[in-house]
Parts: structure tokens; C-alpha cells; sequence
């Protein structure tokens, strides 16, 4: 009796199982075929605002914010390497230093400064600073308002008597950069970073790791770089209280695969040099982009940058130009100018004005 008993559960849980089976079958195939309308698209799944510490994504100098944004590949480093791809900063033959300004959306002021010195068979060293300056803003609240009969019309901003406050980002740090081989170059910054709004302040660290590998296949160069490795930071304010509900603010974290190519190649029977320059980029905060960038070199002395940046919804192309005077056989004299147009919020230009001894 008792397996009898045992068999015939056995046969109902093989029978449930069978038309469990089937019926998700055929409510798949029916799904398939005629999908069940909502009304509303469904959105692809984004990171969008998933990280903050966004200022460290902006670009640091007008030769790169010309050439689409290209950071890793382009080469022929400066002082301004310490901020894109610090492996390049080993191009630097003694000293550099380089300063960049930018009036950003929305009246905000963004500025670099960077210095770079080679020291022969030791490396190159370096240290550098961003600073971004939101300006005074005022201060709001919000209550509950009433009109002049008395009824509630719900919650209303007051500024009134509030007087005004101010916010700033800031980022510091040191530089490392050193040539492995003829071929291959590595480098690495580490920096304090911090953010403040009004009496709210948030701390934290960020790595940066670069390399450029030059392939021996005509001026070809490919290079990686990972930017913003660090610490999650959340706002405190001055008495060490959290001045917000807690939650961590992560790192706005960049992969960047890069290659670059000197389609003209400087010599001492030609004085010019085209450059192209390609990067994708996979952030940690969004989806995936790729900028594209070309730099000529003429006479010596003045260059010329256009590129374009894929997959933004507001910024797209960019141009630029440059120069450079030898004041004396020891010193020269640099200057850059970028413009990059920002959909509606129309357009940014960035300065940079530098000296390499």
C-alpha cells in the first residue's frame, strides 16, 4: 500500500512538473509573439548618477578639450600629462609647468595647475592641482505657504534674509612617471580630493594609472589608463555629523583604451605633423563613449586640434589652436585655445598658457 502510495505522488509531481513546463512554454511563445502592450517604454538599464566627484571627469587643458577629449594617446606630454594620462609626463625633457582656465556652464570657474620636472634615470615627478568654484549662490528653505485668505498652497521656496553661501571642489596631488624601455612608458598620480557645499564637507582619495606602449610599427602608440580608483567619501559637516541621510559617494571610475598615429611625422626635412587620436572610454557612472581628436603641427611653432565626442547627450565637437615661442634656447613660451560646443547649453572655451625650460 504504501508504494502504491509512493508511485502515485510520484505520478502527480511528474504531471504538475510537465504542465508547469508547457504552460511556461506556451505563455512564452505568446509573449513572443504578441507582447503585452503597457503604454510605456521600458528605459535601458543606465548608471547615469550613480557616482559623484563628477569635476574630475572635465578636462584639464585646451589640448586635449580640442581634441574631442582624447586623454590617454596623444603624446608628446607636458605638464598637463599629470592630469590625462600621467605615463606621457615622461615626454617632459626638463621642466614644465601649465596653467588652464575654463568658464564653465552656469558661470562656474574651473582652473589647473600643473608642474612636472624629469630627473634623468630617477623618473619624472610632479604636482598638480584642480580647483572648480561654483561662486556664491542663496539660500533657500522651503515652507509651508498660505495665501492672503489664509489657504495652504502648499510648499514655497524663501529666500528672504537667508543670505547666501558657497561651494567648491578640489583636487591635489603627486605624479610618477618613468620610461621602462625604449617602447614603454608607466606612470601614476595619487590625489586628495574634496568637495564642500556650505558647511558640508566630503573627503577622499583617487588613483590614477596610465601606460603608453610604443609599437614600433611607424609612430603607432597604444596606451591604458584607469582614472579615479578610490575611496567612497560622504558629506560631514564641521562638527563631524553626517549632513545628510548616510549614503557613500562613489568614485566616477574611467577605463580608457587609446591609440594614436602620426600620419605626417615630424623630421628634420619637414616641419609638420598630423596626428590622429582615438579613445573608448567605459565609465562606471554611464554608458560607454569614444572620442576622436586630430592635432597638425606646423612650422614649429603653431598647432591646430579639432575632435568629437560619441554618446553625450549635450557635448559633441571641438576645435582648437595653439602655439609655441622659444624665447631662449633654455625656455618657450606655450599657449592654447579650445572651444567645445555643449548642446543647450551652447558652448565652453578653456585657455592654457604654459613654460617649458
Amino acid at each position: 500500500m504504501k508504494d502504491s502510495d509512493t508511485l502515485q505522488r510520484i505520478v502527480r509531481s511528474t504531471l504538475a512538473m510537465l504542465i508547469v513546463v508547457v504552460f511556461h512554454d506556451e505563455c512564452r511563445s505568446q509573449v513572443g509573439t504578441n507582447p503585452v502592450d503597457w503604454g510605456v517604454e521600458p528605459l535601458g538599464i543606465s548608471r547615469v548618477g550613480s557616482a559623484g566627484w563628477q569635476f574630475l571627469k572635465f578636462p584639464t587643458d585646451a589640448r586635449s578639450a580640442a581634441m574631442g577629449g582624447v586623454k590617454s594617446a596623444v603624446s608628446y606630454g607636458n605638464a598637463n600629462s599629470a592630469l590625462n594620462n600621467p605615463a606621457s609626463a615622461a615626454d617632459v625633457a626638463d621642466m614644465d609647468i601649465q596653467f588652464s582656465s575654463m568658464k564653465w556652464v552656469a558661470d562656474i570657474q574651473y582652473s589647473t595647475l600643473s608642474f612636472v620636472k624629469n630627473l634623468g634615470p630617477i623618473g619624472t615627478v610632479g604636482v598638480h592641482c584642480l580647483y572648480l568654484n561654483y561662486g556664491s549662490m542663496i539660500r533657500t528653505e522651503v515652507a509651508q505657504g498660505f495665501d492672503a485668505l489664509g489657504n495652504d498652497i502648499g510648499i514655497v521656496p524663501i529666500t528672504g534674509g537667508l543670505g547666501t553661501f558657497t561651494a567648491h571642489d578640489l583636487a591635489a596631488g603627486l605624479l610618477y612617471s618613468k620610461q621602462i624601455t625604449e617602447f614603454l612608458q608607466v606612470g601614476g598620480t595619487i590625489r586628495y580630493v574634496e568637495q564642500q557645499i556650505d558647511d558640508a564637507r566630503m573627503r577622499s582619495w583617487a588613483l590614477d594609472i596610465g601606460t603608453m606602449y610604443w609599437t614600433g610599427i611607424g609612430s603607432l602608440r597604444i596606451s591604458m589608463l584607469g582614472k579615479n580608483f578610490g575611496a567612497d567619501g560622504q558629506f560631514m559637516s564641521y562638527e563631524g555629523r553626517l549632513a545628510q541621510a548616510p549614503a557613500r559617494v562613489k568614485m566616477p571610475m574611467l577605463f580608457i583604451l587609446g591609440a594614436a598615429y602620426d600620419i605626417l611625422e615630424q623630421s628634420k626635412e619637414s616641419q609638420h605633423r598630423l596626428t590622429v587620436a582615438a579613445e573608448y572610454v567605459k565609465p562606471n557612472d554611464g554608458p560607454d563613449k569614444v572620442h576622436v581628436g586630430l592635432e597638425y603641427f606646423a612650422w614649429s611653432n603653431f598647432f591646430f586640434r579639432c575632435g568629437y565626442r560619441f554618446n553625450y547627450n549635450e557635448e559633441s565637437y571641438t576645435f582648437g589652436f595653439g602655439a609655441q615661442y622659444p624665447v631662449s634656447d633654455e625656455l618657450t613660451l606655450k599657449a592654447d585655445y579650445a572651444y567645445a560646443k555643449v548642446g543647450r547649453f551652447k558652448s565652453v572655451s578653456m585657455f592654457t598658457v604654459g613654460f617649458g625650460f
